[in-house]
């Protein structure tokens, strides 16, 4: 995506999408990306238009997804779509406080399944198959 795709203007966050085979005006509000992030109002008010900006471009899909289910629900030939408060759903999956994207903590195989030939067999001969 383009850098001058994504927008600010005020408290909104503007991005044109083709969607469903139009080109279409999405706002995002303040309000919708503070909701979805569950942001305190301290954390809220500070919350700079690059950072507004930076949500939607990482939050992409979930932007086409909810402007097309409120396309859906209301005028599907709407040239612009306005997500407030409550329309991009609830909160993600929380994220690992180790930041390297694993979900895990550990191996989950308790131990080393392969078996390492070291030498002859043990007792005897191989049988041939």
């Amino acid at each position: 995506m383009e850098n001058d795709s994504v927008r600010t203007s005020g408290s909104s966050t503007l991005v044109d999408m083709w969607i469903d085979g139009s080109l279409r005006a999405i706002t995002v509000s303040r309000e919708a990306i503070e909701d979805f992030l569950h942001l305190t109002p301290d954390r809220a008010a500070t919350m700079t238009e690059d950072e507004r900006s930076e949500f939607v471009r990482t939050h992409l899909t979930l932007v086409v997804a909810s402007a097309t289910a409120k396309l859906r629900n209301t005028d599907a030939t709407a040239a612009a779509v306005t997500l407030d408060s409550g329309d991009l759903g609830g909160r993600p999956a929380r994220q690992p406080a180790s930041g390297d994207g694993e979900r895990r903590t550990g191996d989950r195989r308790k131990g080393d399944r392969r078996k390492v030939n070291r030498g002859p067999p043990p007792t005897g001969e191989r049988r041939r198959s």
